[in-house]
């Protein structure tokens, strides 16, 4: 049984294989080139350098994002943050599934992606 990590709004989990027939592109990168797995609006994004990271557009429930990343050396899952979350490190020939938290907003009537 594999542990869940979670990182601010970021979940993580290591899975065996990509789902199939799903639908993906690829996720934005930094000015370092690390891909962006959440972002913050003050620059602080939670970011992972060294993968291969789709995001899932297809069957993905309102305001939620579904991340994949494909590691093939070690690396680690961190907040770009000068007080940042602690760094989860990510086994090499591994994969991850990494899910964006959501929540409503009663005011807007939304389903809202959880942003630090």
């Amino acid at each position: 049984m594999y542990k869940i990590f979670q990182q601010g709004e970021v979940r993580v989990m290591k899975i065996d294989r990509l789902p199939k027939g799903m639908a993906t592109k690829p996720v934005a990168t930094d000015d370092k080139g690390r891909a962006i797995i959440s972002h913050s609006e003050s620059g602080n994004h939670h970011v992972i350098a060294g993968a291969d990271v789709l995001e899932r557009t297809d069957k993905v429930p309102a305001g939620m994002a579904i991340l994949y990343a494909i590691v093939r050396n070690p690396t680690a899952l961190k907040h770009d943050a000068p007080s940042s979350h602690a760094e989860i490190p990510l086994e090499a020939d591994s994969i991850y599934e990494l899910r964006i938290s959501r929540e409503f907003d009663p005011f807007a009537e939304q389903i809202r992606r959880v942003a630090d």
